[in-house]
């Protein structure tokens, strides 16, 4: 057996207790750390000896790195997962809303984003004067409607951070092929109403929408339309 090992393989191969023990010994008898692990080593390795012990030591190096990697794959695949579920469909149309009130109820600003199969994209932002926050939100969705019909949109995704406003739209419509679930929908004040239906008359001239809640964080370009439209007047 090649007893010439450096101490930094010896090192990699060695359990954390036996490399503190390995460094007492050597401070205690006045040893190299090669020496005095390599000590510490052949006693766990007992009746096998050392080669057995190093070459143990080694495949279970290997296997556990070899677990690292399918674990590091595995997380990666999900992340793409993740990433693709969340993308908007590229061969449909999408739309995107939001609305905001400063403060809540005050001034009232809307964005809209309107994305064709092709990629093209058309974008609205203004504000709307005095309403709450809800109001802001209905109205960014009639004008992101509206915005769909003129340019002949059909079957498309719109997606929206408002519950409140998903969550009616829902309890209304006779069918859901979104794959955002209901729990509840909550009920609206009456000056909203109108809002709603002028809403649902838009989504019947359609053929084919598919609403979905989405995180803020996931409708940035709409929010950022909507902060801008604070600038332009009613």
């Amino acid at each position: 057996m090649n007893l010439e090992f450096d101490f930094e393989s010896l090192s990699g191969l060695a359990f954390h207790r036996e490399l503190v023990q390995s460094r007492r010994i050597a401070q205690r008898d006045h040893l190299s750390p090669e020496a005095a692990l390599m000590q510490v080593l052949t006693q766990s390795a007992g009746d096998n000896g050392l080669t057995v012990l190093l070459d143990q030591r080694r495949q279970q190096k290997l296997r556990q790195a070899e677990i690292k990697n399918e674990k590091r794959h595995l997380a990666q695949q999900k992340f793409q997962q993740k990433i693709a579920s969340r993308a908007a469909p590229i061969s449909s149309w999408c739309g995107w809303f939001d609305g905001s009130a400063r403060p809540n109820p005050g001034v009232c600003a809307i964005g809209v984003v309107l994305q064709a199969p092709d990629g093209r994209q058309w974008t609205l932002s203004r504000a709307i004067g005095y309403g709450t926050s809800s109001t802001a939100e209905y109205q960014a969705l009639i004008a992101l409607l509206e915005l769909a019909i003129s340019h002949g949109s059909c079957d498309i995704h719109i997606y929206g951070d408002s519950r409140v406003i998903i969550d009616d739209l829902y309890a209304h419509t006779s069918s859901d092929t979104s794959s955002y679930v209901v729990q509840s929908a909550p009920s609206l004040v009456s000056t909203l109403v109108p809002m709603r239906s002028a809403a649902l008359e838009l989504m019947e001239q359609i053929a084919g929408v598919h609403l979905h809640w989405i995180p803020r964080a996931r409708n940035q370009q709409a929010d950022a339309l909507a902060q801008r439209g604070f600038a332009i007047n009613p």
